[in-house]
């Protein structure tokens, strides 16, 4: 009978406290969409001889599951004594009297057709009554359209007065722009809350109905006991009517697929045109730099480039000695003012090293012409080796896509790879691609620059000397 009775008690002690806990509503009412209809707490406290619950305020979930650190209620009397009350349709944990052992980390994991979602409480059953005073929730901040309504709440356990002039309060205050607590204003309303389980934790709601510009600032909580305070911070944000539309997607509105996907093909095509333009023009434009720094060169710095007989070195086989005698010299001579001296070399790329070595001392820069399809891979690597042995790092001009390069190096193995790697390589495409010129010319130095004042009869005695030089080495010289 006693028994019955006392089960009675709690039981209404339960519903009207989780009635009374979750029917403040933070959240706008949406049925279609799972939420909390009451902001949840991360921390929870309790004492053994006072009835203690923990709530978890949902709506629009289709089921709800508890577990405290992991294991699945129901618990057994070594795990918590708490247990689920079914009329609070299982948001609510309680028990009749909590012992030590209750405390831990409790989750609820509620679920519906679409989403889930977990909270995690941390309750804490203390023996005795606290000394300092603990906070138990603050609200976040908040980004909040003007005219809508705000509600922030602060809650927090209060510690025991034990002096006779001590006292206990929790309040919220304005902070003004010189970082000073203020009085509320008239449409900002105040209501305290102590909690019907244990009445040393109390909290406060600020509410304004109607938000306007002055109510956007800074808030703070306070909670004094004893000697100590405690200070909670939150900062309420102007938000643009421009949100709306993120709002209506939340809540299950139409996407707009067609516009996204517009803006997806634009976007892809910007972006595909900002590598072709990157592409074309990057390296005209590095070469442009070079040329401008050349203009400004001193005298000096002529004089030192004209140590050296020659500016490049062209070396090829018979194989590609059409194309080299035909393209590549009379453009490097007569179009790009370089230069050039021309070194046919043997079939056979053994001792290519021995064929160049002294021809490279009067030259600023290396030139090879390769067909890698006339080479087996051993062959293009005893190439490689050869050229990279010279004193001045050759530029390699291949006459085959570099990607069939590629597929033969793989058989070689390893070492062909890494040569190819430290090699500068040159794509050949034809004699009318300004791509590959760039490149080229990129990849070699600048020709001479011009003397700023060199009478008439100066440049046509070069001319004779350049020609006499040619025909006596056998070699194409441009014109200065």
């Amino acid at each position: 009978m006693w028994l019955l009775v006392a089960l009675g008690v709690v039981s209404s002690a339960s519903r009207a406290l989780t009635a009374s806990y979750c029917s403040t509503n933070l959240f706008p009412t949406n049925t279609s969409w799972m939420h909390f209809s009451k902001e949840p707490i991360s921390y929870e406290y309790g004492f053994q001889d006072k009835f203690k619950s923990i709530h978890c305020c949902v709506r629009g979930y289709r089921s709800i599951e508890w577990f405290k650190e992991g294991i699945a209620y129901p618990w057994s009397a070594g795990v918590s004594n708490l247990i689920l009350y079914p009329e609070a349709a299982n948001q609510t944990l309680y028990t009749r009297r909590a012992a030590h052992s209750d405390s831990g980390n409790y989750t609820c994991r509620l679920s519906n057709e679409t989403h889930s979602e977990t909270h995690t409480v941390r309750l804490d059953i203390l023996e005795k009554p606290t000394d300092a005073p603990k906070t138990m929730f603050i609200s976040k901040d908040q980004w909040v359209e003007e005219g809508s309504e705000l509600r922030l709440f602060c809650e927090a356990l209060i510690g025991r007065l034990y002096l006779a002039d001590a006292r206990s309060d929790l309040r919220w205050w304005r902070v003004w722009p010189n970082g000073t607590d203020g009085d509320l204003l008239p449409t900002q309303i105040e209501t305290k809350t102590i909690r019907d389980d244990i009445k040393d934790i109390i909290g406060s709601y600020l509410s304004i109905k109607s938000v306007s510009a002055q109510d956007y600032s800074t808030y703070v909580c306070v909670v004094h006991s004893n000697d100590v305070v405690l200070r909670n911070y939150v900062t309420v944000h102007y938000k643009s009517n421009d949100g709306a539309g993120a709002g209506a997607w939340c809540a299950g509105g139409a996407v707009p697929w067609r516009a996204l996907a517009l803006g997806g093909a634009a976007g892809a095509l910007l972006l595909l045109s900002l590598v072709v333009l990157h592409r074309q023009c990057t390296p005209r434009l590095l070469l442009a730099a070079r040329h401008a720094r050349a203009r400004a060169a001193t005298a000096a710095h002529r004089a030192r480039v004209l140590e050296k007989e020659f500016d490049v070195l062209v070396c090829w086989t018979a194989v590609d000695g059409e194309l080299v005698r035909g393209a590549l010299l009379p453009t490097l001579a007569l179009k790009y003012k370089y230069r050039v001296h021309s070194v046919a070399l043997s079939t056979q790329p053994d001792n290519w090293y021995g064929e160049l070595v002294g021809e490279v001392s009067r030259c600023r820069s290396v030139v090879a012409v390769l067909s890698p399809a006339q080479y087996s891979p051993p062959q293009l690597l005893t190439a490689l080796r050869q050229l990279g042995a010279l004193s001045v790092p050759p530029v390699v001009v291949l006459l085959q896509d570099l990607p069939k390069l590629k597929r033969e190096a793989k058989d070689a193995g390893g070492r062909l790879l890494g040569l190819l790697r430290r090699t500068r390589l040159v794509a050949w495409r034809h004699v009318h691609e300004r791509a590959f010129w760039t490149a080229l010319r990129l990849a070699l130095p600048l020709p001479p620059p011009p003397p700023h004042h060199a009478p008439k009869q100066d440049k046509l005695s070069t001319v004779e000397t350049e020609e006499n030089k040619s025909s006596r080495s056998g070699s194409m010289t441009a014109l200065v």
